[in-house]
């Protein structure tokens, strides 16, 4: 007597394995579509190189800081995050360098100036956003961030 049911074999139909094939196909497709830059503009300018930002916040109004006994300041009120230590972003498509706001101090003609150097920013960017502390984010060129110290006022 035969059994009803025939004994399942172990191979598999040659569609399964082609269905297997096709996706697998399909999933790395997707993957090396979506490893590479999302828009024209992340992929405008190569980076070439990187070069060094350096100069001071100014904050220019003296009643958005104050001054301690050694000659230093920091800033007040509105002004309360640019202190020493404070960060110093510069972002790009090409990526994000940081600094800090070092060396305070409250000048005779009623400022007050805080130092930094940002390394590492890459170079033939379309924009440099710069952020002092909390602040609202500058877009600068790359043109003015080079050469020169840099100049940022805070008012």
């Amino acid at each position: 007597m035969q059994p009803l049911h025939p004994e399942p074999t172990s191979r598999r139909p040659l569609w399964t394995w082609a269905g297997a094939a096709a996706g697998l196909a399909l999933a790395l497709t997707m993957f090396l579509n979506n490893s590479g830059p999302r828009t024209g503009a992340a992929a405008s300018r190569p980076t070439t190189g990187i070069f060094v930002v350096s100069g001071a916040v100014v904050l220019g109004d003296g009643a958005s800081f104050t001054r301690d006994d050694h000659g230093g300041c920091a800033g007040t009120g509105a002004h309360a995050d640019v202190v020493d230590g404070a960060p110093v972003l510069i972002t790009t498509t090409g990526g994000l360098a940081a600094g800090r706001l070092t060396d305070p101090r409250a000048l005779t003609d009623g400022t007050c100036r805080l130092w930094f150097s940002v390394r590492g920013v890459p170079t033939g960017q379309d924009a440099y956003l710069v952020m002092v502390a909390d602040r609202e984010p500058r877009q600068y060129a790359e043109q003015e961030l080079t050469g020169a110290l840099v100049s940022l006022r805070i008012d």
